[in-house]
């Protein structure tokens, strides 16, 4: 609980009232991906569902044989049905508490109330990113930098590895990402330039930009960023950071101290591995309560005398709200996992 002797008091000395910048948190993943809405007071369940196209292989996309479908004079050909793949999610309820004392409250300098509504309400958007991200990274289409498995990467992303992440997408029919969240208050999208985007950490950035064909964000032209962090583009590949998306410390191979990046130093050792998290269009989605999508931040003050709080000695500053995420086609997304390069 935050009491008025937890943090020193500056009355005695002459300080600036305004309060320093802080750590503010970085909504990124979770502003794409398909955004649906569930109404109250049905269920907790979310069941997406698609049409599976005729003729289907094992990675959802049709493999049509024309030849299949000649019509021979006079003969009524084979009728077809539909056949539907549901995939299902459970909503979650998320929250976070902090607790003042009616002393803190009433006579301790700053607006303790106010700043604890502020950061407990950014703290819920880190959370929200961490959902979608968490989801979103769990994939089981995965390609490495070199070799086979992660405990042996030991090289920087490169453009044939890339280009072999394009290929599955585009075996597997994803389409490219057009739309994101809009930024307004109201729940819904806006449209965005296709591609296919990459989201990984800001560790990450020096070695895209080495990329041979790589396009920094003012050389667009015409064209926009499709978010804010968006940092430039090679080919198809729109490419996005934050220090959100982290890496698996010293999970890779053995290298040399100052080569690349471990346990996020530049030491020798087991290297660090970081994710490249690239979706195609509708490839994941997330849901939100209807009414309760937006973080709903709660104060209680210290005065409210309750059965609980007969003396008004304490109150409360919280929020909650409802959010899951889900992957709904794993061939229309895939996971690049590389060594970052030591600068």
């Amino acid at each position: 609980m935050q009491t008025y002797s937890l943090v020193p008091s500056r009355n005695l000395i002459m300080a600036e009232r305004g309060m320093l910048k802080h750590a503010m948190p970085m909504k990124v993943i979770s502003t794409f991906g398909m955004q649906k809405e569930m109404p109250t007071k049905k269920t907790d369940t979310v069941v997406f569902r698609r049409a599976v196209p005729i003729d289907a292989d094992a990675n959802g996309a049709p493999a049509v044989t024309a030849a299949n479908y000649a019509l021979q004079e006079g003969v009524t050909p084979n009728a077809r049905t539909i056949t539907y793949q549901d995939v299902q999610c459970t909503v979650q309820n998320y929250g976070v508490l902090m607790k003042l004392s009616s002393k803190a409250e009433s006579l301790y300098e700053d607006d303790i109330p106010g700043d604890m509504q502020k950061l407990v309400g950014e703290h819920m958007a880190t959370i929200e990113e961490q959902i979608a991200y968490g989801v979103v990274r769990g994939g089981t289409n995965v390609v490495y930098a070199n070799g086979t498995t992660q405990a042996g990467l030991n090289t920087a992303i490169n453009l044939n590895r890339l280009r072999q992440c394009a290929r599955v997408l585009e075996r597997g029919r994803a389409a490219r990402v057009s739309s994101k969240l809009s930024s307004s208050v109201n729940f819904g999208t806006q449209a965005v330039a296709a591609a296919y985007l990459v989201f990984c950490h800001t560790d990450c950035e020096n070695d895209v930009m080495n990329l041979p064909g790589f396009k920094d964000i003012v050389d667009y032209g015409s064209a926009k960023p499709l978010h804010e962090r968006e940092f430039g583009a090679c080919g198809q590949f729109r490419f996005v950071s934050s220090p959100e998306f982290r890496p698996t410390l010293s999970a890779g191979a053995a290298v040399a101290a100052g080569t690349f990046l471990v346990a996020g130093g530049v030491g020798a050792g087991a290297a660090d591995v970081y994710p490249y998290v690239i979706v195609g269009e509708e490839a994941w989605g997330q849901v939100a309560v209807k009414g309760m999508g937006a973080i709903d931040p709660t104060y209680l003050p210290a005065k409210l005398k309750t059965h609980a709080n007969p003396m008004g000695m304490f109150g409360y500053v919280g929020c909650t709200f409802w959010k899951t995420a889900i992957r709904l086609n794993e061939n229309w997304m895939i996971r690049l996992e590389a060594a970052v390069t030591a600068l």
